[in-house]
């Protein structure tokens, strides 16, 4: 599935597992916009979004601890099952894709949500305040199923919706840490299904679990004083160079 040799495919493992966990705590997102298109450059596409649905699912145990049961059960229960179907569906549009097509596909997807996240976050702006109608939350459960499939992006979705309901940070991150721990289960099936999860991929996620937990630690200490602002646009440029050299390559 890739050339690289082991002790070159263990070190960028183990590089994406400790980006993972610092971004998890700090920033709380940005991770498949960030290295989804960065780490395509140097991998097979579908070995990226493979490791990546590994090293995710690896991490959701300690910020699922962090916020255990603070999450709304109303909006889970409304989100979770068409963001299933997303999963399903954005599993199935990759099927059907060969490497050229993932590059092009990953490359414009993310260009996208990471330049509307730019536009978002320098404006300064507050969301404006929705209606927790079950037909709008589904919309949203399935728009970020798919993007969680595609680029693991549900978060570019997601987040900005439980925010603008105006619950509690701590609501918001355990809700959306919930839903999308879920999911993650029936990513990994899915990528299992259609090739793009292996035996070499699992075993470079299970070596790079310790460097989850590492990086999850040192980005709760960084979380307290880093410039959140400044360092998401910071993340969001690096996503958005990743995703130009994709559509271009």
């Amino acid at each position: 599935m890739t050339d690289l040799s082991w002790p070159a495919l263990l070190a960028l493992g183990a590089g994406a597992a400790l980006v993972v966990g610092f971004l998890r705590a700090s920033v709380g997102g940005g991770i498949g916009l960030t290295l989804t298109p960065v780490l395509s450059l140097f991998l097979p596409v579908s070995f990226v979004l493979g490791l990546l649905a590994a090293l995710l699912f690896l991490s959701d145990p300690i910020t699922m601890y962090y916020f255990w049961r603070q999450w709304d059960r109303r909006l889970v229960r409304v989100l979770l099952p068409p963001m299933l179907a997303g999963i399903v569906l954005g599993g199935w549009v990759l099927s059907g894709l060969d490497e050229q097509g993932l590059r092009r596909t990953i490359g414009g997807v993310a260009l996208l949500f990471a330049a509307a996240q730019l536009v978002t976050l320098l404006a300064r702006s507050t969301p404006a305040a929705v209606q927790r109608h079950w037909a709008v939350g589904a919309a949203v459960g399935l728009a970020s199923g798919v993007a969680s499939s595609v680029a693991h992006s549900s978060g570019v979705i997601l987040t900005p919706y439980l925010a603008a309901l105006g619950m509690t940070n701590a609501a918001v991150v355990a809700t959306g840490t919930i839903v999308v721990a879920v999911s993650n289960v029936l990513k990994l099936a899915t990528y299992w299904v259609i090739g793009f999860l292996t035996g070499t991929i699992v075993i470079v996620g299970l070596v790079g679990t310790p460097l989850i937990y590492a990086g999850n630690w040192i980005g709760y200490r960084v979380n307290r004083w880093i410039p959140r602002r400044w360092f998401a646009a910071l993340l969001l440029a690096i996503a958005i160079v990743g995703s130009v050299r994709l559509l271009t390559s």
